[in-house]
């Protein structure tokens, strides 16, 4: 059997001679964090290099691990990935679903500049009085804030949106989130009422202009403080 910490192992030595743009697992590893392969996707920077010729180098690090698993290793360069995207690819749809980022180039810069986007998103929609945005792009932020700092301490990025076991899992990691318990669960609870469906089921309403300013305050505390943690 081949567990996610087997997988780890192989993308540190992937990422050690090759400096990818990333590495996603996919698979039954990738889904329930062991399997009897290990399915890897790579994304490599453009280069003069053939997908045979990078095929074999990858194959050439990975000879230590194929004694005691099978591995299915998936070389793409990035503006290979992004035409197949734009085409719908069927494949990566199903990686997209199901994957995990094992390692993503300047993860942390990344993940911190898109939880400053929605921030900035977050103000223009209140600006305009558009509440229900103001508080999603506002949880969207807090969520990407705390992954980046989660990320800067070497955390296997997961799908999780849940404020609450995000901050729990900040804890493990020795990582101190100025978040008030009572705000996480606003926020959780705003993002859950994010689709008609669920604002149809129960009788909310929507969000008012005190949320909304209320969703704003807590993203900007949170992403000052993590910006402060980030810098420190």
């Amino acid at each position: 059997m081949v567990s996610l910490n087997d997988a780890i192992d192989v993308s540190n030595l992937i990422v050690k001679n090759m400096q990818p743009v990333s590495i996603v697992i996919f698979g039954s590893v990738g889904r329930n964090d062991s399997g009897k392969d290990l399915d890897l996707l790579i994304i490599t920077e453009d280069t003069s290099k053939t997908i045979r010729e990078i095929n074999l180098q990858v194959n050439k690090y990975l000879k230590p691990f194929y004694k005691r698993f099978g591995i299915d290793p998936f070389v793409i360069p990035l503006s290979v990935l992004r035409e197949y995207h734009r085409k719908g690819s069927p494949f990566l749809r199903l990686i997209l679903k199901e994957g995990r980022s094992l390692y993503m180039k300047d993860a942390v810069k990344e993940w911190f500049k898109q939880a400053k986007d929605e921030l900035d998103m977050a103000l223009y929609l209140f600006k305009g009085g558009y509440y229900k945005g103001t508080c999603y792009h506002s949880q969207q932020s807090i969520e990407k804030s705390i992954k980046a700092s989660l990320l800067s301490k070497g955390w296997v990025l997961e799908r999780i949106h849940n404020l609450e076991r995000l901050i729990s899992i900040a804890e493990d990691y020795g990582i101190t989130l100025n978040i008030l318990e009572e705000d996480a669960i606003f926020i959780d609870s705003i993002y859950r009422g994010r689709y008609p469906a669920e604002a149809g089921l129960l009788p909310l309403g929507e969000p008012s202009d005190t949320d909304s300013k209320r969703s704003l305050s807590i993203a900007e505390n949170t992403y000052s403080s993590i910006k402060a943690f980030l810098q420190g």
